[in-house]
């Protein structure tokens, strides 16, 4: 009898088991795609930023200022408060009204790209 018992409960611990290894495969494979998903909304939002900044340095349209501004606030949507804050110093160093341009303007670029890096968790080259 003693047998049967220990052989029930082993059962049962054994599906526990199997249920609690599913869950958490379950929940990784959640946060995994969460991650991916994330990493890939970030690399999108900045390489559009980075694109469209250049586009409004080189042209200097209206639409092309408004397309700056289009991916700023994308970025604002999922980016890091160090990207964000990048971000606002780049349109604080935007060219003069004659186009002259700002000497803080390379400096704030490299930051941004900086602080991009580090957001998305690629290599920074330090």
């Amino acid at each position: 009898m003693a047998f049967l018992q220990l052989l029930s409960a082993a059962g049962i611990g054994g599906i526990i088991g199997s249920l609690l290894t599913t869950l958490l495969q379950a929940w990784f494979a959640h946060r995994a795609t969460l991650a991916t998903r994330n990493f890939q909304e970030k690399k999108e939002a900045y390489l559009g930023f980075l694109e469209a900044l250049h586009r409004s340095d080189v042209e200097k349209t209206r639409e092309t200022s408004m397309t700056a501004g289009h991916w700023r606030n994308r970025c604002e949507l999922v980016a890091s408060k160090d990207v964000i804050d990048s971000i606002h110093k780049i349109f604080e160093t935007n060219p003069g009204p004659f186009g002259e341009m700002n000497p803080a303007r390379p400096r704030a670029i490299e930051d941004l790209r900086q602080a991009m890096r580090r957001d998305l968790g690629v290599d920074t080259r330090e």
